[in-house]
């Protein structure tokens, strides 16, 4: 395994493991605990040294002991990065939970503030898009930082960005990929007034994207520290969270909005089947039949107290002389058994009977081989 690029480590191994320089073990060890490719090539040359035979005690001695100095080194870094998974997970829960049942027009504050106080940012701006562009609307900036940014805090608020003064921005509006700045480009392509009074140390630049379009960017950065791969993560997940919750508010606008469309068709049902449960309409008008003039059908003798049944009346007439009981016809009917009752008291006074057993005999009369039913 070669050694990092610097060329200064192969020299300084040699002192530390050949020679027992402790200076230069310490120096070793300082780069090693400093930067992981350092870490892990002197790790492997260590490994590498105690496997080969030909070696003196001495040096076996001084590789063993620096290695165990390395390892030490590794298991701090493991135990950081774990500490920050553990640390991130308990942010992102606490952004969920703050962000839930937030309306549209706080969304913008919630998400910088907990940028900042969730995520571990120092500044967060989101800045939602139109048709036409986006524009920082709403920042947060963390609170150890006390007011050191409130000419920032002024110029976001009153800031109209031109079109075409951000055109790295713009790409991330366009592209709907996000972007990680260095310290050395952050001047490039970008609206300065406002870099200008941010000073970070490199920053990022990320949309989001609900239903298959941008509509907002979200900025984030460490102020003097610089942003890595696991910060584009964060941030990136946040947007993801924030398009989550604007697509389901969506969602849920639309199925109250249709919710309440079919409660209005399903009322107006109802109040027409009302009006006609209460009709007194008979059969024989609902056919487009002629009544006489005493308001029964003409036809064969017995039929006219028949035909001044309404039509659900009939279907009641049915099922009582099949002697259907009230909660079975209710239920076959899809209504209440009051109102069946209702009916049935209804059908005996029209037809001039007093129990089931009547309506039966009657409707047996009524519906005999070659007579004209009701």
């Amino acid at each position: 395994m070669n050694p990092p690029s610097d060329g200064g480590l192969a020299p300084l191994f040699d002192l530390a493991v050949r020679r027992g320089n402790s200076q230069a073990a310490a120096e070793l060890a300082a780069q090693s605990g400093e930067d992981p490719l350092t870490l892990e090539w002197t790790r492997q040359a260590l490994l590498s040294r105690l496997r080969s035979g030909a070696r003196g005690a001495d040096e076996i001695r001084n590789a063993a002991e620096l290695l165990r100095e390395i390892e030490a080194i590794q298991r701090r870094r493991q135990a950081r990065r774990i500490a920050d998974h553990r640390s991130q997970l308990t942010g992102f829960r606490a952004f969920l939970t703050n962000l839930r049942g937030v309306s549209r027009a706080e969304r913008p504050y919630v998400v910088t503030d907990r940028l900042c106080r969730d995520l571990g940012f120092k500044k967060s701006v989101y800045s939602p898009a139109t048709t036409s562009g986006w524009s920082p609307t709403t920042i947060a900036i963390h609170p150890e930082l006390d007011d050191s940014f409130a000419p920032l805090r002024q110029a976001v608020a009153a800031l109209s960005l031109p079109p075409g003064a951000a055109p790295r921005e713009e790409e991330v509006f366009r592209s709907g990929r996000g972007i990680a700045v260095d310290p050395i480009d952050i001047y490039r392509n970008t609206y300065r007034p406002l870099v200008e009074l941010s000073r970070p140390r490199g920053y990022l630049a990320v949309p989001v994207v609900a239903a298959g379009r941008v509509t907002a960017l979200l900025h984030a950065d460490h102020d003097d520290v610089e942003v890595d791969e696991s910060d584009m993560t964060t941030l990136q997940t946040a947007a993801a969270v924030c398009a989550l919750t604007a697509e389901q508010e969506t969602l849920r606008s639309a199925i109250a909005t249709r919710r309440h469309r079919v409660t209005e068709q399903m009322t107006a049902i109802q109040s027409a089947l009302d009006d006609l449960e209460q009709s007194q309409l008979s059969l024989a008008e609902a056919l487009g039949a002629e009544p006489d003039r005493a308001g029964c059908t003409s036809g064969p003798a017995g039929t006219s107290h028949c035909a001044a049944l309404t039509v659900r009346e009939h279907e009641v007439f049915e099922l009582v002389a099949h002697g259907t009981p009230n909660a079975d016809i209710a239920r076959a009917l899809f209504v209440s058994e009051g109102t069946v009752k209702s009916h049935v008291q209804r059908i005996y006074r029209k037809l001039g009977v007093s129990t089931r057993a009547e309506a039966a005999v009657l409707h047996r009369k009524l519906h005999r081989p070659g007579r004209e039913t009701c």
